[in-house]
């Protein structure tokens, strides 16, 4: 997407849609025969919500809604005009947030006793035709042990909810813990509970339809085909990272969705034993060095954590490469600061210049290879990437 104003920024996120609507289709093709709620939580792990969102209502065949971890979210999501199914992972904490669920027909997720108790106490006041919550996603504790009712609680918790609200569908739903570890037990033993579990409501429930179950998140997705049950819950997968360790994004097949850049706005020469940035211990030149000064830091969500040596790409004019702008992968020198990082620009003096466009990850430079050097994963560099980064949506190419 053309943007004239790209020169006056200082760092920006570029937004491929087309890379979306791809990652999106690639989980459509693993799961041909599941329907699909896609988590946008976070901001959309960092993309942006509205742009997220409005790019995934544009395809909505088999898609049973969104999921976001927040009200506030939910209620953008409304105000931008989104009128798909919104469900709100940590359900709601008391009546207030259960009346707004009310007012904006937000689907919770039940996970606790306490909010069967609150639901049975205000549905019952409230007139049937005005109660807008279509679905209760009710939540099993399968061996996360984060949130979700035991076996006992749960089918307690279903047999009251399908008795109350007899026109509200139920949802069994639970969560991996080790999906991203293919080699682990705990994952076919949850698939298991969650089976047996939704086995005994079912046989205690016989008029009802059968129950619909969700499991699978990312992992579970590329991972897991026993655990793809009737919904999927795509997340990192749809902004092209991979939750895995030993396997990439590209091996998933999937595209990067942001592109992080930036841009030099300066070059220095510094001479051995000079020190570069704060802390004069924490990089010292062993060499006449060219230092450029790229104008993003932990202010705009760059990792502070980022070590010595971290890659980044730099556009360079080689003439080797007929004057064609190409990347070239460089690496950090020095500590990163709130508005600016340094990076080695040594041996390139007839190919960088001042004004030119970097790279700290995404197309070309994956987020998981500098998310692993911080000690981190690549949602949380998506998701810490700071409001005064703008983020610039492209079509680009599906």
């Amino acid at each position: 997407m053309s943007d004239t104003s790209s020169s006056r920024r200082r760092a920006w996120a570029s937004i491929d849609l087309g890379a979306l609507g791809h990652n999106w289709n690639v989980a459509r093709s693993i799961c041909p025969n599941q329907s699909f709620l896609p988590v946008i939580k976070s901001n959309g792990y960092g993309h942006g919500l509205e742009a997220i969102a409005e790019h995934l209502m544009t395809d909505t065949k088999g898609l049973e809604g969104v999921a976001v971890a927040a009200m506030s979210e939910a209620e953008r999501l409304r105000d931008c005009g989104v009128t798909k199914p919104i469900i709100l992972l940590p359900g709601f904490i008391n009546e207030t947030e259960l009346h707004d669920c009310i007012r904006l027909r937000i689907e919770p997720v039940v996970h606790s006793k306490y909010q069967v108790d609150m639901l049975l106490a205000v549905g019952s006041g409230v007139n049937s035709a005005s109660f807008n919550i279509s679905r209760f996603w009710l939540k099993a504790n399968t061996g996360m042990n984060r949130l979700g009712m035991n076996s006992l609680q749960w089918l307690d918790c279903y047999d009251k909810l399908v008795t109350t609200f007899p026109n509200t569908e139920v949802i069994a739903m639970s969560h991996l813990a080790c999906a991203d570890d293919v080699t682990s037990n705990s994952t076919p033993a949850q698939i298991q509970r969650l089976e047996m579990v939704t086995s005994a409501a079912e046989t205690r429930n016989p008029s009802r339809q059968p129950l619909r179950r969700t499991l699978a998140a990312s992992g579970g997705i590329l991972a897991w085909p026993s655990a793809h049950c009737d919904i999927v819950r795509p997340g990192i997968m749809l902004y092209g990272s991979s939750p895995f360790a030993h396997r990439s994004a590209e091996q998933c097949g999937l595209r990067p969705v942001m592109t992080l850049h930036s841009r030099v706005i300066a070059i220095n020469c510094v001479q051995p034993g000079d020190s570069v940035g704060y802390g004069e211990a924490f990089f010292v030149a062993d060499r006449s060095m060219r230092i450029g000064v790229v104008s993003i830091g932990y202010g705009d969500g760059y990792p502070r954590q980022a070590p010595g040596g971290t890659p980044l790409l730099v556009a360079s004019s080689s003439s080797t490469a007929g004057g064609a702008e190409m990347m070239r992968r460089v690496q950090l020198a020095g500590r990163v600061s709130m508005d600016m990082i340094t990076i080695d620009l040594t041996g390139m003096e007839d190919e960088v210049e001042v004004g030119a466009d970097v790279v700290l990850w995404g197309q070309g430079l994956p987020a998981e290879e500098i998310a692993s050097l911080c000690g981190t994963i690549s949602y949380e560099l998506f998701c810490q990437v700071t409001p005064r980064v703008p983020r610039i949506t492209d079509t680009g190419g599906a």
